[in-house]
């Protein structure tokens, strides 16, 4: 018995010296993956070096991904400013700063943004670029730091470009739209696809040109447009991401004859409009045609937002806005306005901005709401 005892001693100090020098310890990989969906985006990027295997499930698997999406909308809401500074014809250099509602007044990172000038939109960690001077589009991952310029649509002409995402295939897609009002076809390209090298032509709309307001809910882009024809009404229209199918969607008269910007409202498609106030329309029932309404949530008479552009809307339901046209580098401040409360905060930008930019005016920001963490790799299939 003694002897017994002294070699399981023997063999449990053997298994702990093999310990202390780095030996291997063989994990599950369900457990390994557990272990690596509770760690940091900084360090998973770290990680991806590690192998081939965590490379794969760090920046190629759906699970993985949707679960660092998911964390990110559990933690404390962040919100992701581009400043775009195009005063000195630099149109790639932009400032991506990043800022909490923890933390009111003050940014707490920097990075450069490369991308082509100008227009912006935001969905689940990753960013559309689109030039509308130079009908270019490119996706850009703040997490990951990767930018994917999408191919040349081949469609001569101008034309605007959206950014969707579809729940149940999962995928990311971007919609081209010609403004030559002769022309009917319309382009998808599906990110992550590995046979994705080219846009694909879908049947588009008759005599419509898009306008800058869109935003995405449920696999569904909104966006107004107004008529080509000699009415040069205006319409509000919808994109089925998975399907790739237009439909006009019904909406109230006077919120297509003011301006008025498109949000995700709590979920819900919304309308701003700050024409003698603030007036917040929600989309009710949207997956419904024969009960499908408008309603007006909010309403305050307060002077001097109509002017102001808007960026759209938190996940706490607060509107967030920044002054029209160029800023000064003077106030970069970003205004956030709860319709709840009534009440309203600011976030100031200059310091993030460096200071050999800041003899320059011409300055205009973009944001990108409720940022979340977003590992997946542009340059291949999603698995």
């Amino acid at each position: 018995m003694k002897r017994g005892r002294k070699e399981k001693s023997h063999d449990t100090s053997t298994s702990s010296t093999r310990l202390r020098q780095g030996g291997d310890i063989n994990l599950p990989l369900d457990l390994m993956v557990e272990i690596l969906k509770k760690l940091p985006a900084k360090s998973l990027l770290r990680f991806r070096c590690v192998s081939k295997l965590w490379s794969s499930i760090i920046s190629r698997s759906r699970d993985f991904i949707d679960s660092m999406v998911t964390r990110s909308l559990t933690e404390p809401p962040r919100d992701a400013h581009i400043i775009d500074d195009f005063a000195a014809g630099n149109y790639k250099k932009c400032f991506l700063a990043f800022s909490s509602s923890t933390i009111p007044r003050n940014t707490n990172e920097v990075s450069v943004l490369l991308m082509p000038e100008r227009m912006n939109q935001y969905i689940r960690g990753l960013i559309l670029c689109w030039s509308i001077s130079r009908n270019k589009a490119a996706i850009y991952n703040p997490t990951t730091r990767q930018c994917f310029n999408l191919p040349d649509t081949k469609i001569k002409g101008i034309g605007s470009c959206f950014f969707g995402y579809d729940p149940l295939g999962n995928q990311y897609k971007a919609l081209y739209i010609p403004l030559n009002y002769m022309e009917h076809v319309c382009q998808v390209f599906t990110l992550g696809d590995p046979t994705a090298t080219q846009w694909r032509s879908i049947q588009g709309v008759k005599s419509h040109f898009p306008m800058a307001s869109v935003v995405c809910i449920n696999g569904v882009i909104y966006y107004r447009a107004i008529n080509a024809d000699a009415t040069s009404e205006y319409k509000l229209m919808s994109f089925d991401v998975r399907w790739e199918k237009f439909y006009h969607v019904e909406a109230p008269k006077t919120l297509m004859d003011h301006p008025s910007i498109l949000i995700n409202y709590q979920g819900k498609l919304g309308f701003v409009c700050c024409e003698e106030g603030i007036e917040i329309w929600v989309m009710e029932n949207a997956n419904k045609e024969t009960t499908q309404g408008w309603s007006m949530i909010f309403f305050y008479e307060m002077e001097g937002f109509k002017r102001w552009r808007i960026l759209g809307a938190t996940r706490g339901s607060e509107i967030v806005f920044v002054q029209p046209g160029y800023l000064s580098s003077d106030k970069l401040w970003v205004l956030y306005y709860d319709p709840k409360q009534n009440s309203m905060r600011y976030v100031d930008l200059k310091g993030t901005y460096p200071e050999e930019k800041r003899g320059y005016t011409s300055t205009i920001i973009w944001s990108a709401l409720d940022y979340v963490d977003n590992t997946m790799c542009l340059y291949q299939a999603i698995s």
